[in-house]
């Protein structure tokens, strides 16, 4: 690296440090709508989702309007991942999440051009799932889960000489808890569904004592199977209105500034059935409201493409 660019950097991870080029919007993931398990399976079964994401943000915001701040031009990430369950009991479902961040990158408003970019595994959650509620007869389900997410590294990323700036740390080191909930509500004769889900995230300090702010995910999706004589195959249209509501990061005894928010979603999806074996899945995530806590960088916008399959294991041993 030459001088000019360790100075370059230098002074970009002094002004990151304090905060003022927060990207935390666009700094997790977190797997909904077509990547995640909303009920328990049954016995023996196995239920294997891949997907990959992608989030694009070059505005800033300060509370709830657009701030004229701009050290970073734009930033985005490319995420793929897999979500795996088994039916251990039909009222108990254990599952993993998997991550890998393909880039975390930012790049800045700056003459010449400079940009950081981080890559690397993120954390696994492994979980219990347990089926709380089960009526047939008026097609409403209730199930939740507890996990805990393992980082994969404790030790930050380093390019060049530089320790990445925690924005584009592909985890943040330390150990945490996943708490989820799920509410499915079906009425098979219009072939519409409702199901509410939420999930909250809650994690400790890692060796840097930095400890991430608890995050908490609400969505409200509405599904309808279409029928229509003119569409060939088995299509599924989703809306999802998702609440990302993040608290405030913390390094020893200091709140971090420029963290915590909370963004609203409109995501609307498209699912199509493959064979009857194979659900392929695209998403798109539109902010509509943005509330931030200092200045931040909001993301524009988002899509996800998800492939999930079930298996059958062998019959069920009463």
């Amino acid at each position: 690296m030459s001088p000019s660019k360790i100075i370059t950097a230098a002074l970009l991870l002094t002004v990151i440090m304090t905060g003022r080029a927060g990207a935390q919007c666009l700094s997790s993931v977190n797997p909904v709508g077509g990547s995640g398990n909303l009920l328990v399976l049954e016995k023996n079964s196995l239920r294997t989702i891949a997907f990959f994401r992608y989030n694009y943000g070059n505005q800033y915001f300060e509370g709830t309007e657009r701030s004229d701040f701009d050290l970073i031009e734009s930033a985005g990430y490319s995420y793929g991942g897999i979500v795996a369950g088994y039916g251990a009991t039909d009222r108990i479902t254990l599952e993993t999440e998997l991550g890998y961040y393909f880039n975390k990158t930012q790049v800045y408003n700056l003459d010449p051009d400079y940009k950081l970019s981080g890559s690397g595994l993120s954390s696994a959650v492994l979980s219990a799932k347990f089926g709380l509620l089960k009526d047939n007869a008026r097609r409403f389900y209730i199930s939740s889960s507890l996990g805990v997410k393992i980082p994969f590294t404790t030790r930050p990323i380093i390019r060049d000489g530089v320790e990445l700036p925690l924005d584009l740390q592909t985890t943040t080191g330390a150990m945490g808890a996943v708490w989820q909930a799920f509410v499915v509500k079906e009425q098979p004769v219009s072939g519409t569904r409702w199901f509410l889900t939420e999930r909250v995230e809650a994690n400790a300090r890692n060796r840097q004592d930095y400890r991430q702010g608890t995050s908490a995910f609400t969505s409200l999706f509405f599904s309808k199977h279409l029928m229509f004589p003119w569409l060939k195959g088995d299509w599924t249209a989703i809306l999802q209105l998702r609440n990302e509501l993040r608290g405030r990061d913390q390094t020893g005894d200091m709140w971090r500034e420029s963290t915590g928010s909370s963004v609203f979603y409109l995501s609307p999806q498209i699912n199509y059935f493959i064979k009857e074996k194979w659900n392929l899945s695209l998403t798109g995530d539109i902010p509509l409201w943005q509330k931030f806590t200092g200045t931040q960088l909001a993301m524009k916008y988002g899509f996800s493409l998800n492939l999930a399959r079930d298996f059958s294991l062998g019959k069920t041993i009463d």
